[in-house]
């Protein structure tokens, strides 16, 4: 299962549909839900009913998925200044890997600035953070499994 967490509504919004758009079993998760609707929305992705669930910073905690494998971080998680929120950043990417299974985490990089957040995330865990080569199908392979 795929996981995504993302800054904003909108960007979750666009994302969500553009990878239904692609064929992909998505829901969405969002702030503006009430409780049952997210409560709703989880339990779906529990049952394996959509694969992809895509939402924002705020309804990213507390899921507790077994079936997470893959967290992606569409967003780096930033504070109201621009600063990394290395906090937000450890709950996300800690939402694979539970229970005693493999998860893998990505983080897309598309700036200067984004590359700027990340190595100061690294610095702040004082771990790295490895480059994925989306043009080396083989690399791929190789952390898929």
């Amino acid at each position: 299962m795929l996981f995504e967490a993302i800054n904003t509504r909108k960007t979750a919004s666009w994302l969500a549909a553009e990878l239904s758009k692609e064929g992909h079993q998505v829901a969405l998760l969002s702030g503006e839900m009430m409780v049952e609707q997210r409560a709703a929305v989880i339990e779906r992705f529990r049952e394996g009913k959509e694969k992809v669930l895509v939402t924002t910073n705020v309804c990213a905690r507390g899921i507790d998925v077994e079936q997470v494998s893959v967290v992606i971080n569409f967003d780096l998680p930033v504070d109201k200044d621009g600063n990394p929120d290395n906090e937000t950043y450890l709950h996300r990417i800690g939402r694979t890997g539970r229970f005693g299974k493999r998860g893998l985490a990505v983080n897309m990089v598309d700036s200067k600035h984004s590359m700027n957040i990340l190595n100061r995330i690294q610095e702040h865990f004082n771990k790295k953070i490895e480059r994925l080569d989306t043009d080396d199908l083989d690399e791929i392979e190789k952390i898929a499994n």
